[in-house]
């Protein structure tokens, strides 16, 4: 978990205001990170804390992506965090 952390503020949101194309891709990543730890380690309180306070930055980094990223970033965000599911889905169309 710690290089999700790692990798979610120091290579994706500090990189947002350089490159916004190149930090998305790493934010990406990212989730693909939460879903794999997530596979290994189901129901984990730790995903929901993160997420907990998330939610609103995830729609607004992907809301601007590319269409094709921002069907895969609602998949998986709506996956790894259901108690947002529905502002994934409205925020992310």
């Amino acid at each position: 978990m710690h290089d999700i952390y790692y990798n979610y503020y120091r290579l994706g949101m500090d990189k947002m205001y350089e490159d916004e194309k190149a930090a998305r891709a790493e934010l990406m990543n990212v989730l693909n990170q939460l879903n794999s730890f997530n596979t290994e380690n189901p129901n984990t309180m730790i995903n929901q804390f993160f997420f907990q306070g998330k939610s609103n930055e995830w729609v607004n980094i992907f809301k601007n992506a590319l269409p094709q990223d921002k069907v895969k970033a609602r998949e998986l965000l709506v996956k790894l965090d259901l108690t947002n599911a529905n502002k994934y889905s409205e925020g992310l169309k």
